[in-house]
């Protein structure tokens, strides 16, 4: 039984109400849009793909926002607007385009989709506390019956929290659909800034038995069990080929300072805890905070939808073979794809991803057509959250046309001054010229594939300071192409051995375009046969379950695992990281309110054939012929173990995994844990923040301000000071001055979900306008300036629409004085004012 089937003792035994009512028939209706006409989109705004071979087009549809696109094994492609309405997109010319519209529920809503699901060819979406189910009665293709499968499963008395958030994403999110038939759904957190759910007289009340930040079984009798705990947001549920659970998460340590520092791709089991809140020495005790699988870094990526290729069940395979069954993510702020490829251990997964496109819209969700292209769906508007419902929605069809193109599958610190490169077939018919017009290696800290082509970036302080790291030149000697013409090695002329990243641009004489990038991670491995035979090179992990994984379809290593079959020797040389293994990562200028206990952390080793493992300064135990492991206590920040494995062959299996004393289940070591022998530490001094614009600035001042009369408070909530209508502002100390700004001047370019304004038509004729609050099964809760809640009966409203612009007014600046917006920005952007201390606050 996979892992996230089992029970588990966090089951709270509610029952949902399972109705499978069947509600008025609907008539398809055509689609409106453009409506309102659309503001003009950047040209920038495609997709660049960074691999050759692939033809990316444009779908011929006019759509507003879009949240989640899903094709069904018939080819039909689903679309669920950001403004609550559903589509059919299909294409009616055999262009392989959808150029066709079906609006088949035309309602918009403030209840807006978070995810979608096809089950027996029929459409599942997720709304607040509600799984809805489409299908089409007379076989059409359009679905023409809305039907409410299950709804009830939330907690009422959450609903009334007044510590909780209750806007759309603080309820159910994400679904998904167990081999078993039972449905999985998301919770979504309900307190980011408020992570222990404090009330207004201090008490806590957060606990793991309470129904948010969880993961929900719904099974087909109704009983809801909550499985796992410790979520903020996840964005998307997909099952992989072996039938585990995972979902993309969201960066949160702008809220919490050690929780979820980046954007990540999870696999969810029963009765883990993912870290937010993370656990705390008085507020969580009972907790251990789960690592991810792999971290979308540098900070801010904003991970929304993925699907895994296929082949599978009714989706193929997008790219070449290398690509099958990865993860293929989203990431929305600033406008990437990934591919993220998982190999299954003994101990958990271990992850490595290579980004494969740049974008210059948010994107949002991506989905696998039977034939094996890519459609990805993108939000207007500026990052982190785009303009609203009405804005502008784009899809793109990426499509696999030129499978003679050698595709890159690995790339890799070969020494000091050698990076190869490995391509799934051969590069014989290929010149690869040296000059800086053909080729470019860069490196940094926080350096990835194809920079230069980043046109999007969420206005925050950490991004800022990324973007002020210029990336270093390398200068090349000569690029060489391997005797099995299978691999290119790229030649400095300098010596590189910071652990940094590094990012390849490269072009052939014929115009193939590559960029890849590499970091320093990995093993020196040397197999020696007993008859002479021998083999040098690289692997990305020990665990050699991993590296075959990870090495597919790479000739250079499909030669190692030939030779391991034969009587030899292998050696693996390297540096082991073993720096805060359970112990979340702190976001940048944050401080925690504690010391984390210092963790004593076991390795181990186990084969089916005879080992030996050496670690410098490290007794190790050998329990067994097969089997060694050794601890290290209190491991230390950049303080890399020097070690190596000696492994017999034949040999099929080397297990590593890792446990410490704060959990001593087994889990698997991250490829980032695992460091070439000739990597060196890359010291990094975090500078203090200074903000120019505001060394003046008066704190207090600006707090009479936000108070009084730039009436910010009639909207917002600061610190836990304010009204819920409009987003809570505490976090705006990790944003820059700049994006802080615009959001006074330009509120409209970029509309929080938290902010969305809607006109609420009432049967008197009435409207009630605001952002929604909450809702409970008869009431819709409706915030208004200055904190006033209008509870609205639903059986009373005639139609709910999003507004096309913020509710906040433009241009507040130009009602202050130079010196009074500057004391408002000092206030919005400093926890405390200057030079004052702590303790008097």
């Amino acid at each position: 039984m996979n892992n996230f089937l089992a029970r588990s003792t966090l089951a709270l035994g509610l029952m949902a109400t399972c109705l499978f009512a069947a509600e008025p028939f609907i008539p398809p209706v055509p689609d409106k849009q453009p409506e309102p006409p659309f503001p003009a989109t950047p040209t920038n705004a495609g997709i660049t793909m960074l691999v050759p071979g692939f033809t990316v087009r444009e779908l011929p549809l006019k759509l507003s926002n879009l949240n989640n696109v899903e094709y069904a094994p018939d080819g039909r492609l689903f679309a669920a607007g950001y403004d609550g309405r559903f589509h059919l997109l299909r294409d009616t010319d055999g262009d392989g385009l959808e150029d066709k519209v079906d609006t088949f529920w035309s309602e918009s809503s403030e209840n807006y989709p978070l995810g979608l699901a096809i089950q027996d060819g029929n459409l599942y979406t997720v709304l607040t506390d509600e799984v809805v189910r489409y299908r089409d009665t007379d076989s059409n293709g359009i679905p023409d019956k809305r039907e409410t499968v299950i709804k009830g499963f939330d907690d009422p008395e959450l609903n009334k929290a007044p510590y909780l958030m209750h806007r759309r994403v603080d309820s159910s999110m994400a679904l998904a659909f167990g081999p078993d038939g039972a449905l999985y759904i998301t919770m979504g957190n309900g307190a980011p800034g408020n992570a222990y759910w404090s009330d207004k007289a201090g008490v806590k009340h957060y606990s793991i038995d309470k129904r948010r930040g969880c993961l929900l079984r719904i099974g087909k009798d109704g009983k809801v069990e909550q499985i796992a705990t410790g979520l903020r947001y996840i964005m998307s549920l997909q099952l992989n080929r072996h039938g585990d659970l995972f979902g993309t998460d969201q960066e949160g340590a702008t809220w919490v300072p050690n929780g979820n520092p980046f954007d990540e791709l999870l696999h969810l089991q029963t009765s883990r805890h993912y870290g937010f809140p993370p656990s705390h020495p008085f507020w969580l005790t009972n907790v251990v905070d789960e690592p991810s699988v792999w971290d979308y870094a540098p900070q801010h990526q904003s991970t929304c939808g993925f699907r895994f290729n296929g082949p599978a069940p009714g989706r193929g395979r997008f790219g070449p073979d290398s690509w099958a069954h990865n993860a293929i993510v989203t990431g929305e702020a600033r406008g990437k794809l990934w591919r993220t490829v998982l190999a299954k251990t003994s101990a958990g997964y271990v992850a490595r991803s290579e980004l494969i496109a740049r974008l210059g819209m948010l994107t949002v969700d991506c989905a696998v057509s039977p034939q094996g292209d890519l459609v990805v769906c993108c939000h207007s508007g500026d990052p982190d959250w785009g303009n609203g419902p009405k804005g502008e929605g784009r899809i793109f069809k990426i499509t696999y046309t030129d499978k003679k193109s050698p595709q890159p599958v690995l790339t890799w610190p070969m020494n000091e001054v050698e990076t190869a490169i490995a391509f799934d077939q051969s590069i014989e018919q290929e010149s690869w010229p040296i000059a800086s017009s053909h080729a470019k290696l860069v490196s940094g800290r926080f350096v990835d594939a194809a920079d230069r082509l980043e046109k999007i970036r969420p206005g925050y302080e950490a991004v800022k300071k990324q973007t002020q790291e210029f990336p270093a030149n390398l200068g090349l000697n000569n690029i060489m192409i391997s005797p099995d013409k299978r691999n290119l090695v790229i030649q400095t002329s300098d010596s590189r051995t910071q652990a940094l990243h590094y990012a390849l641009q490269l072009q052939s004489l014929s115009g193939k375009k590559y960029d890849v990038a590499h970091d320093m991670s990995g093993l020196a491995v040397f197999w020696r046969g007993y008859k002479g035979t021998s083999w040098d090179g690289w692997l990305p992990h020990p665990d050699l379950a991993v590296a075959r994984e990870f090495t597919h379809s790479s000739a250079l290593h499909d030669e190692l695992w030939q030779k391991m079959k034969l009587p030899g020797r292998l050696m693996m040389n390297g540096q082991l990281d073993l720096w805060q293994m359970l112990i979340p990562a702190t976001q940048p200028g944050s401080k925690l309110d504690y010391t984390p206990e210092p963790e004593t952390v076991t390795v181990v080793f186990k084969s089916d054939a005879a080992l030996s493992v050496l670690c410098k300064g490290i007794t190790i135990e050998r329990v067994s012929n097969n089997e060694s492991s050794f601890q290290v206590h209190s491991p230390r920040k950049n303080h890399w173990l020097e070690f190596s494995i000696i492994l017999a062959t034949p040999a099929q299996r080397l297990d590593v995994s890792y446990h410490t004393t704060r959990d001593p289940r087994p889990r698997a070591l991250a490829t980032r844990r695992f460091l070439v022998p000739f990597a060196g530490v890359t010291e990094s001094v975090e500078s203090a923040r200074v903000i120019t614009e505001i060394t003046d600035g008066d704190w207090l001042a600006g707090r009479e301000l936000f108070r009084g009369r730039a009436s910010c408070v009639t909207c917002h909530v600061i610190r836990g000071m304010g009204s819920q209508v409009g987003p809570d502002l505490s976090n705006l100390i990790h944003r820059d001055y700049a994006s802080v700004l615009k959001d006074i001047v330009e509120p409209s370019a970029t509309i929080n979900p938290d902010g969305v304004g809607y006109v609420v038509t009432l049967k008197d004729g009435g409207e009630v306008t605001g952002t929604r609050l909450g809702e409970t099964q008869t009431e819709l809760h409706i915030a208004q300036a200055g904190g006033k809640v209008a509870k609205l009966a639903k059986n009373f409203i005639t139609k709910t629409e999003p507004m096309k612009i913020s509710l906040m007014p433009s241009e507040i600046d130009k009602t202050l004085t130079k010196e009074e917006l500057r004391d408002l920005m000092t206030y919005l952007l400093l926890e405390f004012p200057p030079a004052t201390p702590k303790s008097l606050h």
